[in-house]
């Protein structure tokens, strides 16, 4: 596993903003799941990205939303 690769957490929302899925990942926390316990090593060192779709159902389109949550850390092995 490359701990240097993005993590990327998706979101699916039907009949729903694709703005209230990356509202839901940053209130939810979601990229803590990617952090080391106390005192321990990252899972992860690159970014975390935070995927949000939404689906219309009526529409039958979606639409995507892709913003950093967390920035790739450095120095820190």
């Amino acid at each position: 596993m490359d701990r240097r690769a993005d993590g990327i957490i998706l979101e699916l929302k039907v009949d729903h903003p694709v703005d209230e899925a990356i509202r839901q990942m940053k209130e939810k926390r979601y990229a803590l799941k990617f952090e080391s316990q106390i005192g321990g090593k990252p899972r992860y060192m690159g970014r975390i990205l935070g995927v949000g779709i939404a689906y219309d159902r009526k529409t039958k389109k979606h639409k995507c939303k892709i913003e950093v949550l967390r920035d790739a850390l450095t120095n820190r092995c």
